[in-house]
């Protein structure tokens, strides 16, 4: 456990890091601000000896003066210099690459000047090399100067705002450190210690406690004190609710079988009282009747061990038309029952999945069995392809249980498989609840509300998901996203 002088050191030694760090960013825009402004020199001292040069070179021309010859060549030969001496913070200014075009136009403006000679020749051609070269020269480091004069104007700016925000962003920070400081430290722990004493004063054993701070001292004891009765209170409802979850259980199991055993019970209490005098086909009916029921609570029973295993998918690959085909063949009896038309099929024959077999027929037979159950004549639709891993097209009001959308990773496609009916549909305060144990909006004695529960556990064991859209009046969409791994 932490102790208030860590507390306060660690808020000294935060509130140092924070005033070194802004004295770190402030330095180092300084020292980049003082770099642009020794590039700014550099163009200057490059602007000036052009300026000067050409100067030099205009009173050449019009006073054919030699002094202003020699002076015009020694300024080119400087600015020469210059160009080799200072190339690193010239570069770092020249965004259009002309440097190279600069120092070719002063070597040939100096290479002319050395060569010229008074008198000037008639024809003049000399001079107007001469004077393209400079007037070249001068448009260049013109240039410069209004990039680096760009440059440093940005630079400024970046640092006055660089520096408003990190004096910003130092005193918010500051304020979060003192205030947590303040919230973690004094007040709480006066506010927990009297609490936490008000709850568990006096009730629990004392434990040692190895500190010299008072304060610390009293938060420990009403730590302990808390566990010690949390701890009593967790165990105490763990076991509520391991009572309630059996009593759930055991109340839906006696209701679902109270109804079968009743009717049973009825029918053989008829058979033993009349089994002289009734006719034989009561008999037979009372019979039917004790077999049905028997059947029913067969199926009951069969629910609730499906509810109950638990074990990893055995995983194998299955062509999902004939499993499909497999099953519809198993439910044909109860499919003539409700006058279910022959189920529609749109399922690519060479669609595989590396599927635990019996669970997935056991997921086909419950959705199914739940679609023709929605009444006689329903239309069942049952389609399947396969998606990329990414690729999700389920509708936003469905309930979904699962991710639907896999990691493409780990995931190399996913099979989608929908079910749908043209039913009455599912309610919308009902369709939330679907997936629950237990619960069944069937009339009682038609289903024990596990059929979907099972259905989510299975998809589940499988890593997929599930989803179901409803509109009632307009039918149920149920679909399953399983995916394959690479």
């Amino acid at each position: 456990m932490t102790s208030l002088h860590r507390k306060i050191t660690l808020a000294f030694l935060t509130f140092a890091i924070l005033t070194g760090s802004l004295a770190a960013f402030s330095f180092l825009d300084l020292l980049f601000l003082e770099n642009q402004m020794q590039q700014g020199m550099v163009i200057n001292t490059l602007e000036s000896n052009v300026q000067s040069m050409r100067r030099e070179e205009k009173n050449l021309f019009l006073y054919k003066d030699e002094a202003a010859r020699k002076e015009a060549v020694s300024l080119a030969a400087k600015t020469l210099q210059l160009l080799r001496d200072q190339t690193a913070a010239l570069e770092a200014v020249d965004d259009n690459g002309q440097l190279v075009s600069l120092n070719g136009a002063l070597q040939d403006y100096h290479r002319q000047l050395q060569q010229y000679s008074l008198p000037s020749p008639p024809d003049g051609e000399p001079e107007a090399v001469i004077r393209t070269l400079g007037h070249q020269i001068s448009r260049i480091s013109e240039d410069l100067f209004v990039q680096e004069h760009q440059l440093l104007q940005r630079a400024v700016s970046g640092a006055k705002w660089g520096q408003a925000i990190a004096i910003g962003v130092l005193t918010i920070l500051l304020l979060i450190v003192g205030r947590l400081l303040a919230r973690s430290v004094v007040e709480p722990m006066k506010r927990l210690i009297e609490e936490l004493n008000t709850i568990a004063a006096g009730q629990f054993e004392r434990l040692p406690i190895q500190s010299r701070n008072a304060e610390l001292i009293a938060l420990r004891k009403a730590f302990n004190r808390m566990l010690s009765e949390l701890e009593a209170r967790r165990r105490r409802l763990i076991q509520s609710e391991k009572l309630a979850a059996l009593g759930v259980l055991v109340s839906g199991v006696a209701h679902e079988l109270n109804n079968p055993l009743s009717n049973i019970s009825s029918s053989c209490q008829l058979l033993l009282e009349e089994m002289d005098n009734a006719e034989h086909e009561m008999l037979m009916e009372w019979a039917r009747t004790i077999d049905g029921e028997t059947e029913r609570a067969r199926r009951i029973v069969d629910a609730l061990l499906d509810f109950g295993r638990r074990r990893e998918p055995y995983r194998e690959t299955v062509n999902l038309a004939e499993l499909l085909e497999r099953t519809l063949l198993l439910l044909q009896g109860e499919f003539r029952k409700t006058r279910t038309p022959p189920v529609v099929t749109d399922l690519p024959h060479e669609l595989v999945m590396q599927v635990d077999v019996q669970r997935m027929q056991q997921v086909l037979i419950n959705l199914l069995r739940n679609a023709a159950d929605c009444g006689d004549g329903v239309q069942i639709t049952v389609s399947a392809r396969q998606l990329p891993a990414d690729e999700v097209r389920i509708p936003d009001n469905a309930t979904v249980i699962g991710e639907p959308r896999c990691d493409p990773r780990t995931v190399k496609q996913v099979t989608e498989i929908m079910i749908a009916d043209n039913g009455p549909g599912i309610a919308a305060a009902d369709l939330p609840r679907i997936f629950e144990p237990f619960y069944t909006t069937r009339k009682t004695g038609q289903g024990m509300g596990l059929g979907l529960y099972i259905v989510q556990e299975v998809v589940q064991e499988h890593e997929g998901c599930i989803a179901v859209t409803s509109n009632p009046g307009k039918g149920t969409q149920v679909i399953i996203r399983l995916p394959e791994k690479r």
